[in-house]
């Protein structure tokens, strides 16, 4: 009897986490924490208790669906007076819930920049020039564990976007022209090709990673945030 509890035990404790899949957790260097929910229900506490402890922070919000408790608990701790150097980089897209982007959309709220894909139609303090596929790899990377720094890019070339105006538009709230946003990777252009040979093993393992161009854009906007001694 002691054994088919013990048993029984074993697989409901194996089991669980693969329902509520754990919350996301990365140092992204500079003091600047990064929190992906992936389940608002189990996260929530953990979460709570970051924006507590950690002023500066990336909050990744994008596809999430919630409750309106978790809505509400996390209204109340972001509303609360920001400790010096805070910044709450909070990343959403179409597919995060819309009351919680409604409670995001507050001047109430100090230390909270929101940052989105361009989706027409759809509003975000900053908004990224990235696709719908390249945010879907991203994010299928991420959940499959893949290393976040990998994913961000750091190494990478600038973007043509200066991060320095970038602050200082979005302080006086300016919205950026559309040629000084860094285009998406789509091109209108027809061209012809040859056709293309099926991948091989060897050259899947040779990818590069997918590149998550809304977190990148969080983590240099917090870099540019730091230059300007705006932190």
């Amino acid at each position: 009897m002691k054994r088919s509890a013990s048993l029984l035990f074993l697989v409901f404790f194996l089991v669980l986490p693969l329902g509520l899949r754990a919350a996301i957790e990365k140092d992204l260097g500079q003091a600047l924490a990064f929190f992906r929910v992936t389940n608002a229900q189990a996260d929530q506490a953990s979460l709570i208790d970051t924006i507590e402890q950690r002023p500066a922070l990336v909050i990744d919000l994008r596809g999430l669906t919630c409750e309106p408790d978790f809505v509400a608990a996390l209204y109340t701790a972001l509303a609360k007076t920001p400790p010096p150097h805070a910044v709450r980089i909070v990343l959403i897209n179409t597919a995060t819930t819309q009351s919680l982007i409604a409670a995001l959309d507050d001047d109430a709220l100090l230390s909270v920049i929101t940052l989105a894909p361009r989706t027409p139609n759809f509003a975000s303090d900053i908004v990224i020039a990235t696709t719908s596929e390249e945010e879907r790899l991203a994010l299928e990377a991420l959940s499959n564990g893949a290393p976040v720094e990998k994913l961000i890019g750091d190494t990478r070339d600038k973007r043509r976007y200066d991060e320095a105006k970038l602050v200082h538009d979005h302080t006086n709230g300016i919205t950026p022209a559309e040629d000084e946003i860094p285009p998406d990777a789509e091109d209108d252009t027809v061209t012809t090709e040859p056709a293309k040979k099926k991948p091989t093993v060897a050259d899947k393992k040779a990818e590069p990673p997918p590149r998550d161009l809304v977190l990148e854009r969080a983590v240099q906007l917090h870099r540019a945030l730091l230059a300007l001694k705006k932190l």
